[in-house]
């Protein structure tokens, strides 16, 4: 007679090596958002992403296993909610999202890890009319501000009052995303708007001009941008989210060289900005070229996202403090570089990879 409890306690083996066998089979495809621009009706990705796309290391690696690389463009406005909504249904896999964006969909409970560090980040800029005789923050008080709330530059911009004795409070704030605060400034109906890069496009038409930009203040202040991905997505796919990881820092060491800055530029104008705008974006940039891309370290990046939860706090950007470093899975990052032989390259990471293996 055969033992009923045996028999039951193999039965459940079994069903464990078929889950365990389904949970590591590989995905039909890995779906990663991106803002982009649109031409012709079709989406152009600049920076890291469009490296990854145009190199096609990553994509020839996922097509060995029959895996399938998508990726999903989305719009400058409303991003960071799509990238929420797509982490909470499991729509898409991995998205490069802002800092102060991942803060409030992390304290809102949406799931994620993040899984490559953004670089040195991008810089912000304070642009007034061109015809305003404002020379200094101090004057625009009490005045009419376009800025775009929760989005990452209002970090930024805050640390930058903070510094000058001035708060968000001290301002008339329109909330208004950066191509309308673009638009805003240039017909004189608010008195300065917080921009990104397009602020030397209305320099050009004569429309506006810049009188402040985080090249003038702390490193820290800066646009962050990372790498996310799925708690689902990770949990049961390591070994193809360090194929993503290793193929986003290979694209971060590849553009941080010298010889390759004019290709990056070639590049990325092709995703809507102007070649002369990025160039400019980045000229006196107090950040060596090389450095700007190298991921964040740990130590850097706990510092930034606990300054940055800590102001969403006190902003009432979100309703309770919470430990955002648990979202953190940047062992990806140290084994990429490890892969890449890249330990000594970028300084900032020496000894976090040496003590992390």
């Amino acid at each position: 007679m055969k033992n009923p409890w045996r028999t039951g306690l193999a039965a459940l083996a079994a069903l464990f090596a078929v889950g365990q066998a389904l949970a590591a089979e590989a995905p039909a495809s890995v779906k990663i958002a991106i803002v982009a621009y649109t031409q012709g009706g079709k989406p152009v990705f600049g920076g890291i992403p469009g490296r990854v796309i145009e190199e096609g290391w990553l994509e020839r690696e996922l097509a060995t296993r029959g895996v399938k690389l998508d990726w999903i463009a989305l719009p400058h406005a409303g991003a960071g909610p799509q990238i929420n909504e797509g982490f909470t249904n499991n729509s898409i896999d991995f998205a490069v999202r802002g800092d102060l964006p991942s803060v409030i969909g992390g304290a809102g409970g949406v799931p994620g890890k993040l899984v490559v560090p953004g670089g040195s980040g991008n810089n912000v800029y304070l642009v007034v009319p061109a015809t305003s005789k404002v020379q200094s923050i101090e004057e625009l008080k009490g005045k009419r501000l376009a800025l775009h709330r929760g989005r990452p530059w209002e970090f930024a911009f805050s640390n930058y009052l903070a510094s000058e004795g001035l708060k968000l409070g001290d301002f008339k704030v329109a909330n208004l995303n950066p191509q309308v605060g673009a638009a805003a400034v240039s017909a004189g109906k608010v008195d300065a708007a917080v921009l990104l890069s397009e602020s030397y496009l209305l320099e050009d038409k004569g429309v506006g001009r810049i009188i402040w930009s985080t090249k003038q203040g702390d490193n820290s202040w800066r646009l962050i941008s990372d790498l996310w991905g799925t708690d689902d997505f990770i949990q049961k796919h390591p070994d193809i989210t360090q194929l993503l990881a290793t193929a986003w820092v290979k694209a971060a060491w590849w553009i941080s060289q010298d010889e390759n800055r004019d290709a990056y530029y070639q590049l990325s104008s092709r995703a809507g900005t102007p070649e002369s705008v990025l160039r400019r974006d980045d000229q006196d940039d107090p950040v060596s070229w090389k450095d700007r891309w190298a991921p964040k370290s740990d130590a850097q990046l706990n510092a930034h996202y606990r300054a940055l939860t800590r102001y969403a706090l006190d902003n009432k950007l979100i309703r309770k403090d919470f430990d955002i470093t648990q979202s953190f899975a940047t062992g990806f990052t140290n084994q990429a570089i490890l892969d890449l032989k890249l330990e000594n390259y970028w300084p900032s990471l020496n000894n976090q990879v040496t003590a992390s293996h």
